[in-house]
């Protein structure tokens, strides 16, 4: 391998991995993927609801039934 490089001028030196460098980084990647999961879970609900409310209406031949209501 080194004599490909050394033909292509290039020098082969070695890269130090740090392990509190990769650390942040999957910690900076689990916030980010627990970040666009949030809005997602909030659309799934929501278009659920909507698929929900259709299902039932065509279903029952009428309105969507409404949700309850808690009396306090």
């Amino acid at each position: 391998m080194s004599d490909e490089l050394d033909s292509l001028g290039v020098e082969a030196t070695e890269v130090r991995d740090s392990a509190g460098r990769n650390v942040v980084i999957a910690v900076i990647g689990l916030v980010l993927v627990v970040a666009a999961l949030v809005p997602l879970a909030y659309g799934a609900i929501w278009v659920g609801s909507i698929v929900y409310a259709g299902v039932v209406s065509l279903l029952t031949g009428g309105p969507a039934p409404e949700a309850p209501v808690v009396v306090t």
